[in-house]
C-alpha cells in the first residue's frame, strides 16, 4: 500500500469517521470504546471482544452496542471494517512496548527511542491529508496575528511554533509562556474573526487549552489544532486539525511528530512568503556578529 493510499484509510476510513462524528453523543461506557479505537487503530483491529472489554474497562455488551449503534451489526461487523482499514499497517510502538515487557530490569535505550520516534513519524505521515497541511498554512499566512497556545507538556512547543513563525507572519505570539492560565487569557482576550488560534495539547490534556480554545472559536477566530487523535477534545473546537502521533512505550506521550509537523508549518509558510529569502538573510546577518566563525575573528556591532 502506498503512503497516499494510507493517507485516506485510517482517520479518513468509513469507520473511523463514524466513530468521530458519532463520539459526543455517545453514552460515557459506547465513548470509552469508542475513544480507545480512535486513540489506538491500529490495535483495535487485533483484539477480540473480550480483550477490548478490558482494554476499555467496560463490558463485551459495551463494544457490541458500540457497533450496533455505528449500524455495523456486531462487534464481528466492527472488527471486519477495522481489519480492512488497517491490515497491511503494524504498529512498532505496541511491539516495542511488548519487547519492554519482556525485560526484566525494564531496559529502555537510544535503539528504542529511535525506534519509537520513526514510527511516530511513520504514522503522522500516514493519517494527515495533504489538502488539512495547506489549510493550515494558508490560514497562518493570511491571518491578521497568529496566537499560539498550549500548557503543561505542550508549553514549551508552543513557544517554539511562535518563535519560529514570528518572521514569516503578520504577527505571531506565544500565549501561554510568563504568568500562567489568567495572563494567557488576558493576550488572547482581543482575538478577533480576522485572527488565528494554533492550540497544541497532547495527553494529559489541558482544561486551559480547551476552554480558550472555545472562546477563541466563540470570538469567530479560525482554530487550528495540534493533538494526537481524533479522541482529543480539541478535535471538536477546530476547524482543521493535523495529528501527531504520541505514543510512547514509556512516557505519557511523545513530542517528535509535533515538533515535525511545527517544522514543516513554519517551512511552509516560509515559502508562501516571497520576502522570505531577504528576511532569512537579514536575520543571518543580524546575528553574524554574535557567532563563532572558525579561522575567524569575533567581532561585535
Amino acid at each position: 500500500m502506498s503512503s497516499t493510499s494510507k493517507n485516506t484509510t485510517v482517520y479518513a476510513s468509513p469507520v473511523m469517521r463514524k466513530l468521530s462524528e458519532s463520539l459526543a453523543e455517545l453514552q460515557p461506557s459506547l465513548r470509552k470504546v469508542a475513544d480507545y479505537i480512535l486513540r489506538h487503530p491500529l490495535k483495535a483491529a487485533t483484539l477480540t471482544i473480550e480483550e477490548m472489554a478490558q482494554a476499555t474497562a467496560t463490558s463485551p455488551a459495551a463494544v457490541n452496542r458500540l457497533a450496533k449503534a455505528l449500524d455495523l451489526g456486531g462487534y464481528s461487523g466492527m472488527k471486519a471494517e477495522l481489519v480492512s482499514t488497517l491490515q497491511q499497517m503494524v504498529s512498532p510502538v505496541d511491539k516495542l512496548r511488548n519487547e519492554l515487557a519482556q525485560r526484566p530490569g525494564g531496559e529502555f535505550g537510544l535503539h528504542e527511542q529511535i525506534h519509537s520516534a520513526s514510527s511516530n513519524l511513520a504514522t503522522t505521515r500516514d493519517i494527515n491529508q495533504a489538502e488539512t497541511f495547506e489549510a493550515f498554512i494558508a490560514s497562518l499566512t493570511q491571518a491578521r496575528k497568529v496566537y499560539v497556545l498550549g500548557f503543561g507538556n505542550s508549553v514549551y512547543l508552543a513557544g517554539l511554533a511562535a518563535s519560529t513563525l514570528v518572521p514569516f507572519c503578520a504577527d505571531a505570539c506565544a500565549i501561554s509562556m510568563e504568568g500562567g492560565n489568567e495572563n494567557a487569557a488576558y493576550r488572547l482576550a482581543a482575538i478577533t474573526d480576522q485572527d488565528v488560534l494554533l492550540a497544541i495539547s497532547l495527553p494529559r490534556y489541558s482544561q486551559d487549552t480547551l476552554q480558550l480554545s472555545r472562546f477563541a472559536h466563540e470570538r469567530g477566530a479560525t482554530v487550528l489544532a495540534i493533538t494526537d487523535s481524533p479522541a482529543s477534545p480539541l478535535t471538536p473546537i477546530a476547524r482543521h486539525v493535523l495529528f501527531a502521533a504520541a505514543d510512547h512505550p514509556v512516557l505519557t506521550s511523545s513530542s517528535i511528530a509535533v515538533l515535525a509537523l511545527i517544522e514543516g508549518l513554519v517551512a511552509g509558510v516560509m515559502a508562501r512568503n516571497k520576502e522570505a529569502v531577504k528576511l532569512a538573510t537579514e536575520l543571518t546577518e543580524s546575528v553574524m556578529s554574535y557567532l563563532h566563525v572558525p579561522g575567524g575573528k569575533i567581532t561585535r556591532k
